[in-house]
C-alpha cells in the first residue's frame, strides 16, 4: 500500500505555479509603475503620485517564491509504508 505523503493532485501543483506567476507579474507592476500609474483596484494607488511601492513588489516576489516552493514540494514521490 502506498501512502499519499508529499504527493498532491496535479491540479494543486499547477494552481500553485499559476499563482506564483501571477504574484511575480503583479510584483513587477508594483516595481516598475508609480503609485499614480497603478490600476485603481491595486492597494497603494494614489492619483498623481510619483512614489513607487518597492516593498509591495518585493513582498509579492517573496510570495511567488513561496508558491513555487509549495508546487515543488507537492510533486514529491509516494513512499511505501
Amino acid at each position: 500500500m502506498y501512502a499519499r505523503r508529499g504527493c498532491a493532485p496535479p491540479a494543486v501543483t499547477f494552481t500553485l505555479i499559476g499563482l506564483g506567476v501571477l504574484f511575480a507579474v503583479v510584483g513587477l507592476i508594483y516595481m516598475t509603475h508609480t503609485a499614480g500609474q497603478l490600476p485603481a483596484f491595486f492597494p497603494g494607488h494614489t492619483a498623481g503620485s510619483a512614489h513607487k511601492h518597492l516593498k509591495h513588489g518585493l513582498a509579492l516576489f517573496g510570495v511567488a517564491v513561496v508558491s513555487w516552493v509549495g508546487a515543488w514540494l507537492s510533486t514529491g514521490r509516494r513512499r511505501k509504508t
